[in-house]
């Protein structure tokens, strides 16, 4: 307990010295407990019981999914208890793996009607193995759900197992098929079972669930994976485990295990940038799925991973910290992406800063930048028309109202305190206390910030871009200009077309960097 505080402590004091982080922080730890007190209160035991559990195997899932509707809220909680069951199973390396593999294959026959009072205490360590231990109870829970939902559940449970049997001894990936085929039964699974609970749910259109957009759903999957895999390259290697993949690592050293020497610098970094490269290839399907989500709480509860997965992937690019432990977002900046995270419009902004800060930190000496050059353009494009033309004033322009109001009230109390009835001023004499002055100063100022700023907030890329009018007014000058040009000689179509790509460069290179990007993102 004393630990948590002196973490939760630490935390804040190094929010405190960027104010947007430690706000952000302070809302979502409040928000968070406000959710979860409202959650809990008409629940029985065995629900209690199943959400502290989940607090206690994934803290950040706990909080966020809270903020769902009732509706997913307790499908997506049990969900997700099961898949952590299962995932202990297969990876409890303490245990042979003909165990492992048997019980794998059959764990979704553990949530049938007849298997209710089935448990376990020969896997995993602390929480995770006390959820084996119950998991009648999460069984018991499973069985409150409609059947639409368990049919979904006990689906994703048994494709997953049998992928985790297939690959459960592999201790490497060989070709990039592997490591995506790999991602796929880990990851891409959850992403597809949580999409059909979606549909299920009548939340979002059924639509969404169509077999054909599959290959988005599993991205999302993918790209969260991935992510984790590359920033945890140290640990995984310690445990034995590695799943960067060999088509990749090879081209830069003879083992994957070299990266962490200190001499092989350089050959890590590359190999890195080009494991970062791969999992930027998802992010257009993902930014897709997330543009056909139509729920605000759904929105959130599957941007908030996203967001946070590119801006981890701004963290580790070209980061020699990846080699010598495991980078993560500071506790402030991954609250202000989950405050952020809630609309189209912002997550594009996200994303779109991230890969700008990326893009500035290329190497022209990466082997592989040129890929990567093209990966983040491609980002960068997509996301353009949703991005504010602006930098984010929310916070100061919240701010500015509160010290103009404070101000005001301020000086109007002075000014009725010692007006004496025939003057405007605050003293007989005319003179103002030195106080009243710098409250007078600082309430120009603030007044300024307004009348210059409050309104840039709601200016976005695409309100800048001319309406259908005026842009076939425009079309139809350029056409007649080009026509003068070709009369009068030529030369001037290609030299205007030429401006204008230097243009759009040039609105893309210097636009604003929103939610930072980059390790030196912040404030």
């Amino acid at each position: 307990m004393a630990g948590g505080r002196k973490s939760t402590m630490a935390e804040l004091a190094t929010a405190a010295r960027r104010p947007t982080e430690l706000l952000a922080l302070l809302r979502f730890r409040a928000r968070g407990k406000a959710a979860i007190a409202a959650a809990l209160g008409g629940m029985d035991d065995r629900w209690r019981w199943c959400y502290g559990i989940l607090g206690q195997v994934s803290r950040s899932f706990a909080l966020v999914i809270m903020e769902l509707e009732a509706e997913l809220r307790d499908p997506v909680a049990i969900f997700y208890l099961v898949l952590r069951a299962l995932d202990t199973v297969e990876d409890d390396t303490a245990v042979e793996a003909v165990v492992r593999r048997a019980l794998c294959i059959d764990f979704h026959n553990k949530l049938a009607p007849e298997a209710g009072g089935w448990t376990t205490d020969g896997f995993g360590k602390g929480a995770e193995k006390e959820l084996l231990e119950r998991f009648d109870t999460v069984h018991s829970c499973f069985s409150d759900l409609k059947p639409e939902y368990q049919r979904v559940i006990a689906d994703i449970t048994r494709e997953m197992g049998f992928g985790m049997a297939e690959h459960m001894d592999d201790t490497a990936c060989v070709t990039i098929a592997d490591y995506d085929r790999y991602c796929h039964y880990v990851a891409g699974l959850v992403g597809l079972g949580l999409t059909r609970m979606f549909a299920v749910s009548g939340l979002e259109s059924p639509a969404l669930a169509d077999p054909r957009r599959d290959h988005l759903a599993n991205s999302m999957g993918l790209f969260l994976q991935k992510t984790n895999i590359i920033r945890d390259y140290l640990e995984d290697l310690t445990d034995g485990r590695t799943f960067w993949p060999e088509e990749i690592w090879s081209v830069y050293a003879d083992r994957l295990g070299a990266f962490a020497a200190p001499e092989q610098r350089k050959a890590a970094l590359s190999c890195l940038n080009a494991m970062v490269t791969d999992a930027l290839r998802h992010v257009p399907d993902c930014l897709e799925y997330m543009s056909a989500i139509r729920s605000p709480t759904v929105f959130h509860f599957v941007a908030i991973p996203q967001v946070m997965a590119m801006a981890t992937l701004a963290e580790v690019y070209a980061n020699p910290g990846v080699f010598a432990g495991v980078v993560k977002l500071r506790r402030g900046k991954t609250a202000v992406l989950i405050a952020r995270a809630t609309s189209v419009e912002s997550v594009h902004a996200l994303f779109f800063g991230s890969a700008v800060g990326m893009r500035a930190a290329l190497a022209p000496a990466d082997p592989s930048v040129e890929e990567t050059r093209s990966a983040l353009e491609r980002i960068i494009r997509r996301s353009l028309p949703h991005v504010p033309a602006t930098p984010d004033l929310t916070v100061p322009n919240r701010l500015s109202l509160i010290a103009f109001v404070t101000l005001s009230t301020y000086l109007l109390r002075r000014r009725a305190e010692h007006n004496d009835g025939t003057s405007f001023s605050w003293r007989r004499g005319g003179i103002p206390e030195p106080l009243d002055m710098l409250a007078a100063a600082a309430l120009f100022l603030v007044m300024m910030w307004l009348f210059s700023f409050f309104g840039l907030q709601f200016v976005t890329a695409a309100g800048l871009r001319p309406r259908p009018r005026a842009a076939a007014a425009a079309a139809a000058a350029a056409a007649a200009a080009a026509a003068a040009g070709r009369s009068g000689g030529g030369g001037g179509e290609g030299a205007c077309r030429h401006r204008a790509g230097d243009a759009i460069a040039a609105r893309v290179g210097d636009a604003p960097v929103v939610g930072g990007g980059g390790r030196g993102g912040g404030h």
